[in-house]
């Protein structure tokens, strides 16, 4: 005899029970992979010739307002831990390379070519380059609160990591 609570028609491709939300949100994620790698699009600073066409090494920084910076460290220095033990790690700095998509979404984070925080050959600096990079990749931060002006386009950001 079946329960009162039986269900009628029974499910096909029941999901598995996931112990943590972490878990199933691990899977939704591993769903969802990229079909192709995201494409930065370097956007020119403010000012020079209408026609020069930017640097690619320019940044979407100067269309920040000191609010909307300081917004952005803070979102995403929650995800941002440092290994207090490391030697001379209060010395260290990074600048990374960070490309949004148009929803600003952090897509790519890279050291950048301008960085000259430390040596990348050194394994405490390495590891907190690493860091850094995974703070802004972190799916808990990665989703910038970009003014609305900037959303609808892949933007990139030099961002700077010190302690």
């Amino acid at each position: 005899m079946k329960s009162p609570m039986h269900q009628q028609h029974e499910v096909k491709t029941p999901a598995p029970l996931s112990p943590s939300v972490l878990n199933t949100l691990l899977k939704l994620q591993a769903l969802q992979k990229q079909d192709k790698p995201p494409t930065a699009h370097y956007n020119p600073d403010a000012g020079g010739a209408p026609d020069a066409g930017g640097s690619q090494n320019s940044t979407a920084n100067s269309g920040l307002s000191e609010a909307d910076r300081n917004a952005i460290g803070a979102w995403v220095r929650r995800c941002w831990t440092i290994d207090a033990g490391a030697q001379d790690v209060q010395s260290y700095s990074v600048l990374l390379l960070v490309t949004t998509d148009p929803s600003g979404t952090v897509r790519e984070a890279q050291v950048s070519p301008q960085n000259n925080g430390g040596d990348m050959s050194d394994p405490e600096y390495f590891a907190f380059t690493q860091r850094a990079i995974a703070a802004v990749e972190d799916y808990q931060c990665a989703t910038l609160p970009l003014p609305s002006n900037m959303l609808g386009q892949n933007q990139t950001f030099l961002f700077n990591f010190t302690p």
